[in-house]
């Protein structure tokens, strides 16, 4: 086992009588260093997990997503595959490996379906937010539970990360002010909407292909909101299918004109990548709260 290994895990390792055959490092994280592990038993048999580590980070953030992966992992038929969780401590998450295959004919049409019936969730209070802060990005999500969805995005998603850009001179004065302004208008501009399960960070880049070639979710925000800002979401960086959008609204009560509200859901996420990686996303930031903030 190399010298460096993580302590948690190798003690883990040692505890299930594994042998470590192989750590190889996996792309496509930003936040945490990923890599692929292959383990065996004394019988021979060859198993295949995920290790996440967060050098220099506090435990709670690979905790949060620990518990956003439970939360989404359903039990109904049709519900969309996540990675089962080994165990998580300090720094470390090690997860269930999710071969990758070429996807199925009928992809889309999983997805849709899959998280059609996720947003059917609602959490057990019936108000938003979820029972810890959860991450998008590097970024902390304060879930305090709100029984009032346009209170909880005003002040736990929008002004939060207003306050913290205009902290680091990303903002103005003057844009920080129009986003307060937006957020007393947001009863005007937002149908009201049941807060439901949401993955939180889904774009696609958080959406694989596993085993079998179906959908699979990895890398949650979870959170109870509402779930046309997670639709909202999905047509960021290059969005969906137009098959997965048909299959989504033929299996859900999503309500018409969801589409001409994105851009004010988004604002969000342009607010977070604002913040984690500057001004590239300022006009963007800029030119919704304009168009909203009259």
């Amino acid at each position: 086992m190399p010298d460096l290994f993580p302590e948690p895990i190798a003690k883990w390792i040692g505890q299930q009588s594994l042998q470590l055959i192989a750590s190889t490092p996996l792309s496509g994280g930003c936040v945490a260093q990923v890599r692929q592990l292959t383990l065996q038993t004394k019988q021979g048999k060859r198993i295949q997990l995920v290790l996440k580590q967060m050098p220099g980070r506090a435990a709670e953030q690979l905790a949060a997503e620990m518990c956003g992966l439970q939360a989404l992992h359903l039990s109904e038929p049709h519900a969309l595959r996540v990675p089962h969780v080994v165990m998580q401590e300090g720094d470390c998450l090690l997860l269930e490996y999710l071969s990758p295959a070429p996807p199925a004919d009928d992809f889309d049409t999983q997805l849709g379906i899959g998280l059609a019936l996720q947003h059917r969730s609602e959490s057990d209070c019936g108000q938003f937010g979820f029972d810890t802060d959860t991450f998008c990005g590097g970024t902390r999500q304060p879930n305090q539970w709100q029984t009032d969805g346009v209170v909880f995005y005003a002040r736990q998603r929008y002004q939060v990360l207003a306050t913290q850009s205009l902290q680091l001179n990303r903002i103005t004065a003057g844009l920080f002010d129009q986003i307060l302004r937006l957020c007393d208008k947001l009863p005007e501009l937002l149908p009201g909407q049941l807060a439901v399960l949401l993955h939180g960070d889904l774009w696609s880049g958080n959406v694989i292909c596993g085993p079998q070639g179906q959908p699979a979710l990895i890398d949650p925000a979870v959170y109870y909101g509402w779930a046309e800002a997670e639709l909202a979401m999905t047509q960021m960086f290059g969005g969906f299918s137009h098959r997965f959008y048909q299959v989504y609204e033929a299996h859900s009560n999503i309500l018409p004109g969801w589409r001409d509200r994105a851009d004010l859901y988004n604002l969000y996420h342009y607010l977070n990548h604002l913040l984690l990686f500057g001004g590239a996303y300022h006009r963007d930031v800029e030119r919704i709260v304009k168009y909203y903030s009259g």
